[in-house]
């Protein structure tokens, strides 16, 4: 796996790329705001970006993966997980699995959760591609107008990245079929954040969390949607690092 490092301070935060497949670049500069009160750890997950391909990319896959990396690289420390997408469910995935090794989550971009303890198996396999895909997020801002009032405005950011498509983004996403249901979360004690928007919220399942866990504390940013660190990053980024100072004991 490759991975990259960003500041060093003494606690540890890992950044989980979504997709399944986006590699990390998309998240930066933004996420290295947490470098202000953590180490931050970026890895591009197995089978896109600079990292190796691989024969399967069922979600076990991907936990053993992450558990490698906070082993080798945060050895005897617990470490912070900060999610987005496709990684909030990774970041979930691993602290049920793996509970002694986690901080506290930072948690956007939540997608409903698919795990049934059903049965995977491969029957097909689509080719590898890379696409470019365009992030879409509105941001609120201040103008100036006459007589020295301020009027607020709503304006569109925009965000291009790639994606490795077929089989890492296909057989991760089938195989949450395996994943532990949801009722049984409610054993993850480790304290949480949870950033969603007042925009767009079809795939947002935040009201489901916080049924779920019980050390949860949800943010909703304003015009928000998907990617809510994208919207407001001062905002997202100023409770983030608090957050982390908080659980620094």
């Amino acid at each position: 796996m490759a991975y990259w490092q960003v500041g060093t301070n003494k606690e540890t935060v890992i950044v989980l790329h979504g997709g399944p497949g986006a590699p990390h670049q998309y998240l930066r500069p933004e996420f290295d705001a947490l470098s202000k009160t953590a180490r931050v750890i970026y890895y591009d997950q197995r089978g896109c970006g600079k990292s190796d391909t691989w024969n399967s990319y069922i979600w076990q896959g991907h936990v053993n993966d992450l558990n490698r990396l906070v082993h080798t690289l945060a050895k005897d420390q617990k470490v912070f997980l900060a999610g987005s997408s496709w990684g909030s469910v990774l970041a979930i995935l691993y602290t049920y699995t793996h509970p002694e090794d986690v901080k506290g989550l930072i948690l956007s971009g939540t997608v409903p959760w698919y795990g049934e303890e059903g049965v995977y198996e491969r029957t097909y396999a689509p080719p590898t591609t890379i696409q470019k895909l365009t992030m879409i997020e509105k941001r609120l801002i201040t103008q100036s107008i006459t007589g020295g009032q301020t009027k607020i405005d709503t304006v569109k950011i925009t965000k291009e990245y790639e994606a490795y498509m077929g089989l890492p983004q296909y057989e991760t996403t089938m195989s949450r079929i395996t994943a532990p249901k949801a009722e049984r979360l409610t054993q993850i004690r480790t304290p949480i954040i949870l950033f969603n928007g007042t925009y767009d919220r079809r795939l947002d399942w935040a009201d489901e969390y916080v049924k779920l866990f019980p050390n949860i504390k949800v943010h909703t940013l304003n015009e928000a949607g998907h990617d809510a660190w994208l919207s407001n990053p001062d905002l997202f980024f100023s409770i983030s690092n608090e957050f982390i100072k908080s659980n620094s004991r």
